[in-house]
């Protein structure tokens, strides 16, 4: 199927229009690519659900970094220990990927996000940051004009 020149047009514009929106930015926060929650949080933090998804996000990437380190450490038992650190590996990146499928169906079925094991983690990263929330609202970096 070839497409002309004016449809390609035309869907070139609905894929812009498309990364424009909301929902476009917490599926990028939400891909399993390590870090891809911080441009979006950086640049969209007034946004709360997307801060919502950038946070189970960031969560989700200290847990399979915490899982990577797990098995580097198991790895050094004798005899068992590479087969208990190649399934602690494996598992790490079962749970990564699923959690950030989990976020992207969320997001695209516009359901609510409702995890509870990570839930604990997104309330204290959202306490520690609504102090430089509240700055970033008061304050205009400074320029005293």
């Amino acid at each position: 199927m070839k497409l002309t020149k004016p449809e390609l047009i035309l869907a070139y514009r609905n894929f812009l229009a498309f990364c424009k929106t909301q929902e476009a930015r917490q599926i990028l926060a939400a891909l399993p690519f390590f870090f891809s929650w911080v441009p979006v949080l950086t640049w969209f933090n007034q946004e709360i659900q997307t801060k919502r998804v950038c946070f189970y996000s960031a969560i989700n990437t200290c847990l399979f970094l915490l899982a990577f380190v797990l098995s580097i450490l198991v790895s050094g038992f004798p005899y068992l220990g590479l087969l208990l650190a190649n399934s602690i590996h494996f598992l790490g990146i079962l749970a990564y990927l699923g959690i950030s499928g989990f976020l992207i169906y969320a997001t695209r079925g516009k359901k609510n996000i409702d995890l509870p094991i990570l839930a604990n983690g997104v309330s204290v990263l959202e306490r520690w940051t609504a102090p430089i929330a509240q700055l970033d609202r008061v304050s205009d970096y400074g320029s005293e004009g």
